[in-house]
């Protein structure tokens, strides 16, 4: 508890990064919001949503974003370029727990003003929206989200992990973003793609991140989710295994001076 609260307030140290990330996330929910209300102007569905599903979704993925994509595993590439990861490494505690504390901290700060964003944004423009009452389904929605936040964590720590052979890291993460964004279903629910192209997606780990939990909660548990689930959980086992296995040789090969 002692980390998490250290971590949230050096947080509150880099304010202008924090209200700019904020900012960014207002607009996204503003413009995706009246995107597909024009979208659904005329029709009372599309590619098998309604607009009341369809603007829960926009909602849900704006606060399961939060909770998800954000994280502070970049500071670990960071610290591994400056040499700072010597200190916590020679220290009588956990690094992994400390980077741990950081990311649960981080997620916690920015779900918290997601939560008020998103009550303003309902008290203003009243939309109508889809609520689930299937106490199943929320039971494997919050299995999902678990699954999601660890395979984000371990995607994002391995791109860190990359300071151990390169100081390029930024150029790597910031496509990594831009490509989330879109594979994750930040933008549209990625079931409304091409067949093909939605199984595809499937194999690999982007849509179990946010995609998967908002379709559990808008549809409720059906036998077609068993094979999702269950790739979502091979991707947990592999992205395990990967980060422990660049973890070890990059700390075998790396070398630094501390302070």
């Amino acid at each position: 508890m002692i980390a998490i609260y250290l971590a949230i307030l050096q947080l509150f140290t880099y304010r202008l990064s924090f209200i700019l990330w904020r900012a960014r996330n207002i607009f996204n929910l503003v413009f995706i919001y009246f995107l597909w209300s024009s979208v659904f102007v005329n029709r009372p569905s599309l590619f098998s949503y309604t607009q009341e599903k369809l603007i829960s979704y926009i909602l849900l993925i704006t606060i399961l974003s939060s909770l998800i994509l954000s994280t502070r595993t970049i500071d670990v590439g960071a610290d591994i370029l400056s040499g700072d990861i010597m200190n916590y490494l020679l220290k009588p505690f956990s690094f992994f727990k400390l980077v741990i504390s950081r990311d649960i901290a981080d997620k916690l700060i920015n779900v918290l003003f997601s939560i008020t964003e998103i009550v303003i944004f309902l008290v203003i423009l009243k939309p109508n929206l889809f609520i689930q009452k299937d106490a199943a389904s929320y039971f494997l929605f919050f299995l999902s989200l678990l699954i999601g936040g660890i395979i984000a964590f371990f995607i994002s720590l391995n791109l860190s992990f990359l300071a151990f052979w390169s100081s390029e890291i930024w150029a790597p993460r910031y496509m990594y973003s831009i490509f989330l964004w879109f594979l994750a279903g930040s933008f549209f629910p990625l079931d409304i793609l091409p067949k093909f192209i939605y199984s595809v997606l499937l194999f690999t780990p982007f849509p179990y991140l946010i995609f998967l939990p908002s379709k559990i909660y808008l549809n409720g548990f059906t036998n077609a989710l068993f094979i999702p689930i269950t790739l979502s959980l091979v991707w947990c086992v592999i992205l395990y295994f990967l980060t422990k296995k660049i973890w070890n040789e990059g700390i075998k090969n790396y070398s630094a001076f501390g302070r």
